[in-house]
This record gives C-alpha cells, sequence and structure tokens, in this order.
C-alpha cells in the first residue's frame, strides 16, 4: 500500500510546486508533465496483477490476434475505440506493457487536461482524483476509466453550455464504453438551478426509480447486455459507499449557501451530478441489487473533482481549517480503506519484464 500513497505525497508536492511557478510558463508546464509522466507510469508499469480485471484485459490483449478483421468484427462485445486502442498497440509490441501504458496515457491525459481547463485547484483537484479511487479505476475497468477521463474532459463544454460539442465528446467517449452515452440527456437537468424543488423531484424520482426499477434495468440492457445479468444477482454490498455519498451530497447541499456568486452556476451543475450519482447508489441499496451497477455512478461522481476546489475558494477563513481537516481525513481514510478491501491493488507489484 506505501506505493499508492508515495505517490500521492509525490503528485501534490509537484502540483503544489507548480503553483507557486505559474507565471513562468516553461517551468509550469515542467511540472505538470512530470506529474503525467509519474501518473502514466505508475499505472503503466504495474504487473499484470495489479488490480482485479487487469489480468482479463491483459489476457486478452496476448490472446486475440488484432488485425483489420477483428476491428470491423460487429459481434465483439468490446467498444471500437478499445479495439483500436489494441489495435495500434500490439504493433508497437505484444508485450502487455504497452497496453497498459496506452491505457494510462489516455485517460491521464484527458483526467489532468479536464483538471487544467475547469479547476479553481489543480492540487485539490489531484488529491481528490487519486485519494477518491478515480484514478485508479483503469487498473480494473480499463474501457469505462478511458471513457470517463474523456467524460470529465467534457465536462469544460457542459459549465460552457456547448451542448453540440458536449454531444460530440459524449460520443467519441462511447467508443471505448457503451455506458456513457446517458450522460447526453443529463446534460438538461445538469443545467438547472440547484433549489430545494429540485431536490424534491429527484427524490421522489428516486422512489419511483426504485419501485420500477426491474423495468429501468431491463431498458439498461439495450445500453450494455451486463445489465441484463445483475437482475439475479441480489445483496452484494456497497452499505459503507452509499452511506458515505448521502453524507457528502448532504454536506455539499448545506455548504451551497457559502459559495460565492461567482461559482454558484458551476456548483450547482457538480452538485446535481454528484446528488444523481448518490441516487443511483440508493437505489442499489434498497433493491438489495448487485453492486456492479453502481459503476454507471462513477460518471457522477467525477464532480467531486471540481466542487471540492471551489468550497475551498468559497470559505472564509475561521471556517476554513474545520474543512481542510474534515476534507483530508474523510478522502485519507476513503482511499486507505479503497486500497486495502477494494479492486485487488494491494500490494503493488512492477512489471516484471519491466
Amino acid at each position: 500500500m506505501l506505493p499508492y500513497f508515495i505517490l500521492l505525497f509525490v503528485v501534490i508536492i509537484l502540483s503544489f510546486m507548480s503553483e507557486n511557478v505559474r507565471s513562468n510558463k516553461k517551468i509550469y508546464n515542467l511540472y505538470i508533465i512530470l506529474i503525467f509522466l509519474v501518473l502514466v507510469l505508475f499505472a503503466g508499469l504495474r504487473s499484470k496483477v495489479v488490480g482485479t480485471d487487469t489480468g482479463m484485459y491483459v489476457g486478452r490483449y496476448l490472446r486475440v490476434n488484432h488485425d483489420i478483421t477483428g476491428l470491423i468484427n460487429n459481434t465483439s462485445r468490446i467498444e471500437i475505440g478499445y479495439r483500436f486502442l489494441e489495435f495500434y498497440a500490439s504493433k508497437i509490441s505484444e508485450n502487455y506493457i504497452i497496453i497498459l501504458l496506452m491505457i494510462a496515457f489516455i485517460t491521464i491525459y484527458f483526467q489532468l487536461k479536464g483538471i487544467y481547463k475547469l479547476s479553481v485547484n489543480p492540487s485539490i483537484s489531484l488529491f481528490v482524483i487519486i485519494t477518491f479511487g478515480i484514478y485508479t479505476y483503469i487498473f480494473n475497468g480499463a474501457r469505462q476509466g478511458i471513457a470517463a477521463a474523456i467524460y470529465l474532459y467534457t465536462l469544460n463544454y457542459l459549465i460552457k453550455g456547448n451542448f453540440k460539442k458536449y454531444a460530440l465528446w459524449v460520443f467519441i467517449a462511447f467508443l471505448f464504453h457503451k455506458s456513457v452515452i446517458i450522460m447526453i440527456p443529463m446534460y438538461y437537468l445538469f443545467k438547472k438551478e440547484f433549489n430545494y424543488k429540485l431536490l424534491a423531484l429527484i427524490t421522489i424520482s428516486t422512489v419511483i426509480i426504485i419501485i420500477f426499477y426491474q423495468e429501468i434495468l431491463n431498458l439498461g440492457s439495450f445500453v450494455n447486455e451486463n445489465y441484463r445479468s445483475y437482475q439475479d444477482i441480489k445483496e452484494q454490498g456497497g452499505k459503507s459507499l452509499t452511506i458515505a455519498y448521502v453524507l457528502l451530497s448532504i454536506f455539499f447541499i448545506v455548504m451551497r449557501k457559502s459559495i460565492k456568486l461567482k461559482f454558484i452556476k458551476s456548483y450547482d451543475i457538480y452538485l446535481n451530478m454528484f446528488l444523481i450519482g448518490t441516487v443511483i447508489f440508493l437505489v442499489v441499496f434498497f433493491t438489495s441489487s448487485y453492486v456492479e451497477i453502481t459503476r454507471i455512478a462513477f460518471y457522477f461522481i467525477l464532480s467531486s473533482v471540481f466542487i471540492w476546489p471551489i468550497v475551498f475558494k468559497s470559505l472564509s477563513q475561521n471556517k476554513i481549517l474545520l474543512i481542510i481537516v474534515f476534507f483530508i481525513l474523510l478522502h485519507l481514510s476513503y482511499y486507505y480503506i479503497f486500497l486495502s478491501r477494494m479492486s485487488g491493488l494491494t500490494p503493488y507489484i512492477l512489471n516484471p519484464r519491466f
């Protein structure tokens, strides 16, 4: 587990150092490149035993013939974007280190691009993206991890109110994981001003979804066939995560009254996103459904990367210390539990062929 905490420490130190030289573009960009390289190499140079699903992706890379026929195979359940990625990786080397590096390269590129375009405090965003398990998501769900990273960058167009570019980038993300397509209609919900009328609507909708859950899951199977199999899998956990997201949602709602006016429109977008992510956890919990369904909430929880920096930018000096302590303890505790109990991330082992 120690390597993960060292990674966190190195990235945050580099980020703080970059903020001190922001006026010098060359040195500032150099620090960002260093952060990028550290994150890419840590993910790309890991062994195939690090991450529950890594072995599956490596096995497929070593087993499948990556040719033109495979690319145009319409019966494949693997999205064409990821098949292209495998195809180009195979032209470089058959060593699985290449596909892991390429996955990491694309994911970290879009994550950092999104952070440095949107975040009012990149250091806090980097802290969240690592400690909240967003960065390490690709250690397991590589395809969805890529799609989510592209979507994180796409939030730039959501904030700007450019629906055409938003939809275009969601479609690009769709080429790596079909589930992201649900974020297109969500655009209009996210853009609404948060108020208690909207909160009541979300609450009522949650109750309706719980009641008609099976019918909705049947519709979900058209997007991803995996959801069809989830109907028969029951009571697989998620209680602790559900409680954590509910408490965070309450916290962000309470904090809204302290947010500076210049940030409020963006804050409402991120708050609406986070609430919908929490709804998904609540639905899964109250229907005793397969906890893997909460993977769809991953796109919504990305909002935490940007909502925390706005909170800190809006706080007065007499309140900020308490919130900082809460923030650090919460995220470090989550990070520790996530690393120790989920996704097969520990121990971290380097690729033996590196």
